[in-house]
C-alpha cells in the first residue's frame, strides 16, 4: 500500500513539474516572440518614416496613443508587455491607416476627417486594437512566408543591415496587411465601445465615404470594403460594454 501511495505521489509530482514546465515554457515563447515583433515594428517604422516624401510630416500623438492603449486593455489584458502602443499621425490629406508589428498605429489626417463622431473614432482604435491584441500583424508575416527574411534580418548588425532589403521587407509588409482579419476586428472593435450600437453605424456611414482614390498600397485600395459594409449592416449588437 505505501509503495501504492509512493508512486501516486512521485506521478502527481511529476505532472506538477510538467505543468509548470508547459506554462514556462508558453511564456518564454510569447516573451521571446513579442520581442521579435517588437524588433520588427522598429525597424519597418524607422523604414517607413524615412520612405515617406518629405512634403509630410509624422509624429505621434499622446492623446490618441493612450486612447489606443486603453482600447488594447479592454480586449482582455493589462499592457504589461513591454509592447509600446503608440498612434502616429501623418500630415497628409490622403485617408489611410497603417497597423505594424508591435503596436505602432500610423494614420492619416485625412482618415481622421472622416471620423467625425466619437464613435467613429472610437471604432478605428477599437478594432486596430483588437488587431494589434491578436497580433495580426506578426500572424500575416508568418501565413505569408516572409517571417524567416524578417528574423534573418534583425540578427544581423545594424552595420551590416541592408537598406534595399529592409525597403523590401516594408513593401512585403505593407502588401499583405489587407490580409489581416479586418471583418471580425470591425466586429470586435464595435464591441469593445461603450455603445456598440450607435459605433456599428457611425463605422458603415464612415467607411461608406470612401470613394477617393487612396495612396497604394492601403488597406482601403485591397480590403473588400463593401463586403465590410455589408457585415457591419446585417450585424445585430447588444448595446453595452463587453
Amino acid at each position: 500500500m505505501k509503495k501504492l501511495v509512493l508512486l501516486f505521489t512521485m506521478i502527481m509530482l511529476c505532472n506538477v513539474v510538467l505543468a509548470d514546465n508547459l506554462v514556462m515554457n508558453y511564456l518564454k515563447k510569447w516573451v521571446d516572440e513579442t520581442r521579435i515583433e517588437k524588433a520588427i515594428g522598429k525597424v519597418l517604422l524607422e523604414e517607413f518614416v524615412k520612405e515617406l516624401p518629405k512634403e509630410f510630416s509624422i509624429k505621434e500623438d499622446s492623446k490618441l496613443s493612450q486612447k489606443f492603449n486603453n482600447f488594447f486593455e479592454k480586449c482582455g489584458v493589462k499592457n504589461n508587455s513591454g509592447i509600446e502602443l503608440k498612434v502616429m499621425i501623418i500630415e497628409s490629406s490622403i485617408p489611410d491607416e497603417i497597423l505594424l508589428p508591435g503596436g505602432t498605429l500610423i494614420l492619416t489626417k485625412g482618415y481622421l476627417a472622416y471620423a467625425a463622431s466619437e464613435e467613429q473614432q472610437d471604432f478605428i482604435f477599437a478594432r486596430n486594437a483588437y488587431l494589434a491584441f491578436q497580433k495580426q500583424p506578426l500572424a500575416v508575416i508568418k501565413h505569408e512566408g516572409i517571417y524567416p527574411k524578417f528574423l534573418d534580418y534583425i540578427k544581423l548588425k545594424e552595420s551590416k543591415r541592408s537598406e534595399k532589403d529592409l525597403r523590401e521587407l516594408l513593401r512585403a509588409y505593407l502588401s499583405v496587411i489587407r490580409k489581416m482579419n479586418h471583418k471580425k476586428a470591425d466586429v470586435q472593435g464595435a464591441l469593445l465601445t461603450s455603445n456598440p450600437e450607435k459605433t456599428r453605424l457611425g463605422a458603415i456611414k464612415m467607411l461608406s465615404q470612401f470613394n477617393v482614390t487612396v495612396w497604394p498600397p492601403s488597406p482601403f485600395d485591397t480590403v473588400d470594403l463593401p463586403s465590410r459594409i455589408s457585415d457591419l449592416e446585417n450585424l445585430k449588437l447588444p448595446e453595452k460594454n463587453l
